[in-house]
């Protein structure tokens, strides 16, 4: 288990609101950003000070010279691990995704295809299925739309959609069941430039076939809804053990 440097509390909470911020606009975060937005009743600089200690334990990074901050792998990893909530599907959420899943299991031919394109609509991700004798992608185009995504960020992300069933096997092999797993960033083996964030979930359809659905964004997507909504979305295909790998891009 990865042992982190130890944080106070004021520390975490200003460390989520720095990945919760990031991830609502892809950019740097600075100080300002969150006095503005009230995330505390603190000064500017008493959060600058504590930036500054999150900085030097290695939570969140400066990029270039700018003068705001961004989460670092080991600052998502934290979040994801140790603060972040899941969120709850609104119950119009839920009734879409039940008839829609249900529209699926009735039909026999493109499963995966059509499942694909239901999780890049609601999340606003690319995502994969890999299910037996069939491999689908779906919402490239979502990733290239996301605000402030380097270039080359999205041409990793396109690489692996290109080379997917290169892994597939492996991913089978290693996510198809079992419990839930987050991986980050560099945590990630299935590439070389693995710098971008995954949400993978083990399914098991009414058949009794196993499969594996993720989804591909950046290190500042919506955690808390994306994991949410894959594992309803797991649950919903037929129950199994749902496994979740999360894989990380700037």
């Amino acid at each position: 288990m990865l042992k982190y440097p130890e944080i106070t509390s004021r520390q975490a909470k200003i460390l989520a609101a720095i990945v919760k911020e990031n991830c609502d606009t892809g950019m740097p975060v600075a100080s300002k950003d969150l006095v503005d937005k009230d995330y505390f009743d603190l000064s500017g600089a008493s959060i600058r000070n504590e930036m500054q200690v999150l900085e030097k334990q290695g939570f969140i990074a400066q990029p270039h010279t700018s003068s705001g901050r961004v989460p670092t792998d080991m600052g998502f990893r934290y979040f994801v691990s140790e603060l972040m909530e899941r969120v709850k599907l609104s119950m119009k959420e839920q009734e879409r995704l039940r008839k829609e899943v249900f529209k699926l299991q009735a039909v026999n031919a493109e499963v995966g295809r059509r499942l694909a394109k239901l999780l890049a609509d609601s999340s606003e991700q690319a995502s994969f299925t890999l299910l037996p004798g069939e491999t689908s992608t779906m919402g490239l185009s979502n990733i290239l739309n996301t605000p402030g995504l380097p270039a080359e960020d999205a041409k990793e992300i396109a690489e692996f959609f290109d080379n997917i069933d290169d892994h597939a096997e492996q991913m089978m092999r290693d996510y198809s069941s079992g419990l839930p797993k987050a991986v980050i960033g560099k945590e990630v083996k299935l590439s070389e430039k693995s710098d971008y964030s995954m949400i993978v979930s083990g399914l098991q359809l009414p058949s009794g076939k196993k499969g594996v659905i993720g989804l591909i964004g950046p290190k500042s997507m919506k955690y808390e809804k994306n994991m949410t909504l894959m594992e309803y979305v797991a649950k919903l295909l037929g129950g199994g053990a749902a496994v979740m790998l999360i894989i990380l891009i700037k």
